[in-house]
């Protein structure tokens, strides 16, 4: 009741810069709200929560252009002479050659080290126990 009283005793100036306040504060609730929804993480986020399969499929097509791209494919009659240089494919054999190395080091270390400590998880297991004869 006191503030109908407050109200009602304002000029039409105070209530004009009272309105004008208020609105200022709604737009500005409303401005960090559209700020929040309208951030292109939160975007892609909520994107790739609701299209979960379909971000999956652009993943796939998007990597096998990737493919396409550095390894076109061979015509099938090539003649001797305008066969392009084994520059490029020299330079990828010889990186993928690294690579598989490192990969093959990096999955036998990988192997080794779960077969023993599967192994001593078995051998703890089976301490006490003597095969029978």
């Amino acid at each position: 009741m006191a503030q109908q009283q407050h109200k009602l005793r304002l000029t039409p100036k105070q209530q004009a810069i009272h309105d004008l306040e208020a609105a200022r504060n709604a737009l500005g609730e409303h401005l960090c709200q559209a700020a929040e929804e309208l951030n292109p993480r939160t975007m892609v986020r909520r994107s790739m929560q609701e299209h979960r399969w379909m971000w999956m499929a652009a993943a796939g097509v998007a990597g096998l252009g990737l493919v396409r791209l550095l390894m076109p494919a061979r015509r099938k009659f090539e003649r001797d002479n305008a066969a392009p240089s084994a520059t490029k494919s020299g330079l990828i054999a010889l990186i993928l050659t690294a690579m598989l190395g490192m990969a093959r080091r990096a999955a036998l270390n990988f192997a080794t080290q779960h077969a023993k400590s599967y192994l001593h998880q078995y051998l703890s297991r089976h301490e006490g126990e003597r095969p029978s004869a």
